[in-house]
């Protein structure tokens, strides 16, 4: 069986590949063959997409949160409820004991709504069929993840390492047939800094030095190795804040989640419903989606997802919101908008492929 190493470069877009931050990614990608990657309007469904070959509608896997029967109701989350990261950890040892394969901090969801909430996705990334029956090895942060085709061993990895860690984990085994990992500070410093920031270029250069490297050195042991370096979407810089929770009716009728660029609402009664209706219709940056946009950006409209779910037009961001509640946390730039060539990610490969994908069309090249 052919040796595959696949990298995600999260957040390093399409548009910011050049020689002069990324000289190893474009001379590799005019050596080879790259193709712009259609992105999805969404979250944790654009990873998942990727790997999987399923939308986030046949997944219905789109936001990292949705609205089901959840671990979160326990009462040992409220014990550290003063202390955002204890809460995180006592979170993650809630996934863990539910022997979930995806683990997630609670970021500032607010404690009210907690027991309403749980990760849309619980199942590990090496679940998927990619991975059945391979000897692979996946770095998913702080789960590192090997299988000899039968037996599966799990780790947690304490230490949050950086990218050049994480890769160096990886390619440092031997005798797998696919090595995958995510590695995440462009995305991280885009977020934090802007998409043009010194600091992002500075990232992108970082990233393309240590992928130089890595890289090489994997293709000298391995040769005749299929090297798929990808982005899962680009970013576009923020230029308008909304805080839309101060518009908010302070009742207990409904109950909503805020994320940076989506809203959904659940609710009891028709008369809230409509209330909210017509404050997000106040809002010119603020689309309602409808049951033709759900169709054209693959959002399976459900109870899960939301009875009203809506959504921001580029360059709009809502703050705060249930990720970032502080100004230091606050972004300055972001990803999650609907159909917009800006936001395209990347596919590089040493295979013939087409000048555009979707992120669902990806498997058939790689499997």
């Amino acid at each position: 069986m052919k040796k595959s190493l696949i990298i995600c470069v999260d957040g390093l877009g399409f548009d910011r590949l050049n020689e002069k931050n990324s000289p190893f990614l474009s001379e590799f990608a005019k050596k080879n063959s790259i193709a712009r990657l259609k992105t999805f309007f969404a979250f944790t469904g654009i990873e998942h997409s990727f790997l999987s070959g399923q939308s986030p509608a046949k997944s219905n896997i789109w936001l990292e949160f949705s609205k089901e029967d959840s671990i979160f109701k326990s009462k040992l989350l409220s014990l550290f409820s003063w202390n955002k990261r204890l809460r995180d950890y006592c979170a993650v040892f809630l996934q863990i004991i539910h022997n979930r394969g995806w683990l997630s901090g609670l970021h500032n969801i607010p404690n009210k709504f907690l027991k309403y909430f749980d990760t849309s996705m619980k199942r590990g990334l090496w679940e998927l069929e990619l991975f059945k029956d391979k000897n692979f090895v996946l770095y998913k942060w702080p789960l590192f993840v090997c299988s000899n085709g039968k037996k599966i061993k799990k780790r947690i990895i304490l230490k949050n390492e950086d990218d050049e860690e994480k890769l160096g984990r990886i390619i440092e085994k031997n005798n797998f047939d696919l090595y995958y990992t995510q590695l995440l500070s462009i995305d991280k410093t885009m977020h934090k800094y802007g998409k043009y920031s010194s600091e992002a270029d500075e990232a992108i250069k970082k990233i393309d030095r240590i992928l130089e490297k890595k890289v090489s050195d994997f293709l000298l042991k391995n040769p005749s190795a299929e090297i798929i370096l990808w982005s899962d979407h680009g970013f576009c810089d923020i230029k308008k804040y909304i805080n839309l929770e101060k518009k908010l009716p302070k009742t207990k009728d409904y109950i909503y989640f805020l994320g940076g660029t989506t809203v959904s609402f659940w609710f009891f009664n028709d008369r809230i419903k409509k209330e909210i209706e017509k404050i997000l219709n106040g809002f010119k940056e603020i689309k309602i989606l409808n049951k033709e946009d759900a169709k054209k950006y693959s959002i399976l409209l459900s109870e899960k997802n939301g009875e009203l779910i809506a959504y921001l037009e580029k360059g709009n961001y809502f703050f705060p919101n249930f990720y970032q509640k502080t100004e230091k946390e606050k972004f300055k730039a972001m990803h999650g908008y609907p159909d917009d060539k800006e936001l395209d990610g990347f596919f590089i490969n040493n295979l013939e492929i087409k000048k555009e994908l979707k992120l669902n069309e990806v498997l058939e090249k790689i499997k």
